[in-house]
């Protein structure tokens, strides 16, 4: 870029400090991402539906207001399985290629109230499942950049945005964020409103942000929860437990360096790293999630399954029908071991203030017909507690490997307050 301000290559945090100041206008901004937009999505093809003559409107209207927020004047980028009024929301799926909502979502209202400024919809996969966009990877246009999420990622990852929405239902915002090399933060299940977001699975489905430091989640969460809450500094050591879980053995030896590096790094600076155990050993929890999520989702997509399943792919229709084949009990058993693993998680984290484990298996996978597999991501998902994923270090093919740090359900200050001091050893 020629520009020498590049305003789309600074972080959220800052331009909310530049903003503030006067030092830019929200004008000078959107320009900026406008042109990493256009010199680059015809590449990335990050988003499903852009209006760039609506957000230069908006933003110039801004540029003349007084009352601010945090995020004001702070371009962002809105899933496509989110509503989003004057703007197509096709939940990745022809069958709502031409739909417009008529409303928008709990968290896109909330979004406008503080002055964000709405550019387009980025990118989802099939109703936030697993057949893929059209999405490439910016760090590596031949590989994948995750699903479901995957253009929010993709678009913060190459600058185009300083951060954007998605949503989790198994791994859809920590895999991309990793694949991408970005910071993914999926929230606890329940910390913000789902309205008007198309469910996949009700019991699973968490908003998530994606930011490229970690200071940017604190200002998105201070903005719109209006949570100010001070989380005092430990006078103690952060006691880290490193969970290798069944599925250690899947790692690529990239991912399994990375954790194992990471974890190093935070003894030798300073914190406390305990190997813990989470789960049944065989896995169970993991399959937990599988069950819960095909069963919802069998209720969730009833209809577009009954009325148009020429219109589906392989990939969902076969999730739809193994959670039609799924009998109730096998479904409240999976919710049962979910319950009691919430509890038991509850008393591990009275002895330990986070939990690392890996973002994915791995670097991107090659190609595009596959998102990766969210097997890391699966059994937290289904326990609600937030995690957050940080890049750190390189695959084989210079992709980047992301670690993800787990906290208590309903901490989320907490966890990014840890998140960002075991940031600081690393």
């Amino acid at each position: 870029m020629n520009n020498a301000k590049a305003l789309n290559l600074k972080p959220l945090n800052e331009l909310v400090e530049l903003i503030s100041r006067d030092e830019i206008k929200p004008s000078e901004l959107l320009e900026d991402c406008i042109r990493a937009i256009e010199n680059r999505e015809s590449e990335v093809q990050a988003f499903e539906f852009l209006d760039l003559d609506t957000a230069r409107k908006q933003a110039r209207q801004l540029d003349n207001t007084i009352l601010r927020s945090e995020l004001f004047g702070i371009p962002v980028g809105i899933k496509d399985i989110i509503s989003t009024r004057s703007m197509r929301t096709t939940m990745g799926s022809p069958i709502y290629s031409d739909f417009e909502p008529r409303r928008d979502a709990t968290i896109v209202s909330q979004l406008r109230s503080l002055g964000a400024v709405i550019p387009g919809k980025t990118v989802s996969t099939e109703f936030a499942y697993f057949y893929p966009g059209k999405t490439k990877n910016p760090r590596n246009l031949k590989h994948t950049p995750g699903g479901s999420s995957m253009g929010s990622a993709a678009a913060v990852a190459d600058c185009m945005l300083p951060y954007a929405i998605g949503t989790q239902t198994a791994g859809s915002v920590i895999r991309p964020a990793a694949y991408c090399g970005v910071v993914g933060y999926k929230a606890s299940h329940g910390e913000f409103s789902l309205e008007g977001v198309t469910g996949l699975s009700q019991s699973l489905d968490s908003l998530g942000f994606f930011v490229r430091e970690l200071q940017d989640i604190v200002k998105i969460r201070t903005s719109l929860l209006r949570s100010h809450r001070k989380i005092e500094t430990a006078s103690k050591s952060l006691t880290v437990g490193l969970a290798r879980t069944p599925h250690w053995h899947q790692l690529d030896k990239a991912q399994k360096n990375s954790i194992e590096s990471a974890a190093e790094q935070f003894s030798r600076n300073g914190a406390i790293v305990e190997e813990i155990e989470i789960g049944p050993s065989d896995g169970a929890l993991t399959e937990a999630h599988i069950t819960v999520m095909a069963f919802e989702a069998s209720m969730s997509l009833q209809q577009e399954y009954r009325e148009s399943p020429d219109m589906l792919s392989e990939q969902l229709i076969n999730l739809i029908e193994d959670g039609l084949n799924c009998s109730h009990c096998s479904y409240i058993d999976a919710l049962n071991l979910a319950d009691e693993w919430q509890l038991r998680l509850s008393e591990i984290f009275n002895n330990i203030d986070v939990i690392l484990v890996p973002s994915a298996l791995g670097g991107a996978p090659k190609g595009h017909d596959r998102t990766g597999d969210p097997i890391m991501s699966r059994m937290w998902t289904l326990l609600k507690v937030p995690s957050i994923t940080i890049p750190y270090g390189t695959d084989e093919n210079q992709l980047p490997i992301g670690i993800q740090i787990v906290g208590p359900h309903r901490k989320d200050d907490q966890l990014v307050h840890h998140a960002i001091e075991l940031s600081k050893l690393l």
